[in-house]
């Protein structure tokens, strides 16, 4: 994760909630996370299907942008 970016993306947040959100450099310690029940996919296209898999395997709900998958296996899986 880009230092600068999630600075700026947790002041945007910050400027519309009272509460400061949670941040993680590794998505696997949010998937981790019991508190959290869904999350957003907002990757670059060859981490969606990664990334996604392991949100279902953790029970997340999952949002995930096009495209699904980086190939046809990502897919299937």
């Amino acid at each position: 994760v880009d230092d600068n970016r999630l600075a700026s993306a947790v002041k945007a947040v910050e400027r519309h909630k009272t509460r400061t959100p949670k941040t993680a450099k590794d998505m696997r310690r949010l998937f981790d996370d019991r508190s959290l029940d869904a999350v957003i996919i907002a990757t670059p296209d060859h981490w969606h299907a990664p990334a996604t898999i392991l949100a279902c395997d953790a029970s997340k709900h999952v949002y995930v942008e096009k495209p699904g998958s980086h190939n046809i296996r990502e897919g299937r899986l």
